[in-house]
């Protein structure tokens, strides 16, 4: 079975993996963003 799953992988292409840096990253800026809104929130001034 892995050698089947293997024969039909495709690496994928640069502008592929290009475009999941740029999903990702826009991610982590959302997630960053939202931490920094609830610390801010929680009341805790360090």
């Amino acid at each position: 079975m892995s050698r089947q799953i293997a024969d039909g992988f495709q690496a994928p292409t640069l502008v592929e993996l290009e475009a999941r840096v740029r999903g990702l990253e826009s991610q982590v800026a959302h997630l960053t963003k939202l931490v920094k809104e609830l610390s801010g929130q929680s009341g805790d001034t360090r």
